[in-house]
This record gives structure tokens, sequence and C-alpha cells, in this order.
């Protein structure tokens, strides 16, 4: 039995029905409000068992968890109410993937524990990780993400935290393990990313899952950009720091509103465009893989679904951490691509120009 909590929200839907499409496995749909929930969805999922849960109890969330394989929790939790679902989770050996990070410390633990299991962070660090295997050593990384869509509550809270968390950098890039101010690299990639998205605004972007995946993978030089699209987002993010302070919630609010009425009668999309130089076999190598397709709600809905199926698979104990610096990039990927039809993608011999794959 697959458990999900916020199964039925903006993200959690998008989730929920990649699960039920591509398992068998049963679910347990869990809430602080369920008897809200619409009927059609009651329908669509009658088969589903729907359990009422206090997220702020221990004996209630021990219980949603008894007797489930694997947590994907799709909720708004606190970070007490996270780390004390994690404690509960281990005691139980049943691994959990949280689509936030507020709560997240790197620990030991005997059970898979990840956060940042959606598509930024998530997806964003899985991608590097699988273009890696085409070389033998990475001397260079360029990598963007962003997107044009409506935030959820959950990807607005971690977007704003990750832009204040002392952790995370920007107007920076790495070279030979330092993190140093940013100088633009050589690469012209405006054309690749004029051709997925209209892009307002971009910046250089070093994350705690960026630093993670280039440690990792031992790479040279590495740079990672966020871009934005959306006017009214970029005016909210721009007077973010000030408010954000005095009132977090009302900030995220607002930038659900603002990301709301940017994409009104738009189409939604994400994007991730990632370059890769260095050596195979002696040779001189050099990839780009360009993925696209789908709003940021349901791409992190699909990426959390797709690694939550994958870890049920894989059942290894790598204590707590972030999706994007697992060992599940491959089959991530890969499910994402056999069962997604609205995920597009394209990997590129540079040096060739052979298009290896392609949707």
């Amino acid at each position: 039995m697959i458990g999900i909590l916020g199964a039925y929200g903006a993200v959690g839907i998008w989730a929920t029905r990649y699960i039920r499409k591509n398992s068998d496995a049963r679910l347990r749909i869990g809430g602080r409000n369920i008897e809200n929930v619409p009927s059609e969805l009651r329908t669509e999922w009658s088969d589903a068992e729907w359990t009422k849960v206090d997220v702020s109890s221990k004996e209630s969330v021990d219980k949603f968890i008894n007797g489930c394989e694997i947590i994907l929790d799709c909720a708004k939790l606190t970070e007490a109410q996270t780390v004390m679902m994690d404690e509960i989770a281990e005691a139980k050996h049943t691994p959990v993937l949280h689509l936030g990070i507020a709560g997240f410390k790197r620990k030991e633990s005997g059970v898979s524990i990840l956060y940042g299991a959606g598509c930024i962070p998530g997806l964003s660090g899985l991608i590097p990780q699988y273009l890696a295997k085409k070389f033998d050593h990475i001397h260079s990384l360029e990598f963007y993400y962003g997107g044009l869509g409506a935030f959820s509550y959950t990807a607005a809270n971690d977007f704003i935290d990750s832009l204040h968390n002392s952790n995370n950098r920007t107007m920076v890039y790495w070279k030979n393990g330092e993190i140093l101010p940013f100088t633009p690299s050589s690469n012209d990639l405006s054309e690749d990313l004029k051709s997925v998205i209209p892009i307002n605004k971009m910046f250089p972007f070093f994350d705690g899952e960026a630093e993670a995946v280039t440690r990792k993978l031992n790479i040279d030089e590495a740079r990672f950009h966020m871009c934005l699209s959306g006017q009214r987002t970029i005016e909210i993010m721009n007077s973010a720091r000030h408010q954000y302070k005095q009132n977090p919630d009302e900030t995220i609010k607002k930038l659900c509103t603002a990301s709301k009425l940017d994409t009104f009668g738009t189409k939604e999309s994400t994007f991730y465009l990632c370059v890769m130089e260095g050596v195979k076999g002696n040779a001189p190598a050099k990839f780009k893989f360009i993925i696209h397709g789908l709003g940021p709600s349901p791409m992190t809905g699909v990426s959390a679904g797709a690694a939550t199926l994958c870890l049920a698979q894989e059942k290894k104990s790598c204590g707590t951490i972030l999706l994007g610096e697992s060992d599940l990039d491959a089959p991530v990927i890969e499910s994402l691509i056999a069962n997604e039809p609205d995920f597009s993608y394209e990997i590129k011999d540079m040096l060739t120009t052979e298009i290896e794959g392609e949707i």
C-alpha cells in the first residue's frame, strides 16, 4: 500500500494519478479535510482507502503510516510536523518522500527519507546525473531551469525560502572546488532557451542541490541558472526579501496569486536545459539535454509519482537526502519518458549533431 498525504491538492492530484496509472498498489489517501474532497475525485479513486489525518498528532500520523510500503508527502507541513513524520516512518522502516524541503537535515537513517521530491528541486538534480553517464569526467556543466505556471503554496514557500536560505547562493558559480563570483561561460544558449519558453529574468543560483550534485559528479566547473517568465511574479520576487521577513505567509500567497495572473490564458510549461563538456574514452565529448512540457505543478506531481514508484522498487537505505542527489536519476527519468505522454525530451551530441533520443 502507498500512502499519500495531500493527494487531492494542486500537485498531489498529478502524483496520485501517475501512481494509479503505473502501479497496481492500493492507495491510502490522507488529509485533514478529506470530507471536503470533490465527489468526482471520490468516484475516480473509489478503490482507495480514505483516512482523516491530523498531521500535528503523533498518534494520527502513526496510524496513517502503519501498513504502508512507502509514503509520499504532498501536504503543507511545518518543519516540526515533517521531522515527527520522519521519526515515525524510520521507526516503522517505511521510506518517505517529501515534496518540500522544510525540515530537511542530513542524517543517517535506516530507511530512505527523501526531500525535494518534485521538479525543482528534484528532477533538476537528477537530470545532470543522468547526462553524466555519457562521460568519464566532466569539465563543465551549464544548467538552466524554470517555468511558466501557477505556484502551489508549497512550491512558492520552497522557492522563496531557497532564495533567502543562507546555504543557497545567487550570482556565484563553482570552479575547482570553490564558490566564486559569477562570470558567464562562452556558450551561447540563447536560442535553445528561446525555443522552449519566454524568459523575462534569469540569474545564477547555486543551491544545496546544485552543490550536492556538483560534488557527487566531481565536476570541474558548474553554473546553474534560475529562469522566470511572468512579469508579476518577478515584481513580487524583487520585493520579497523584506516582505518575507515581515510576513512569510502573506508573501507566499502574493506570489501564488501573481503566478496565476501571469499564466492566465497561456499554456503552462516547465523546462530544463543541461549542457555538459568532458571526456569519454580519452576523446572530447559534449552533450545537450533538454526537457520541457507540462506546467510546474503537473511536472512536480508526475516527477514525485515516478520517484515514489522507483524508490518502492529500489528498496535502498540511503539516509535523509535530497531526491536530486539520490541514485534514482535513470529510473525516474526513464519512467517519465516511457509513461508520461506530455514529457518531452531531447539528448543531442553537440560534436556530431546526432540526436540520440527525442520525444
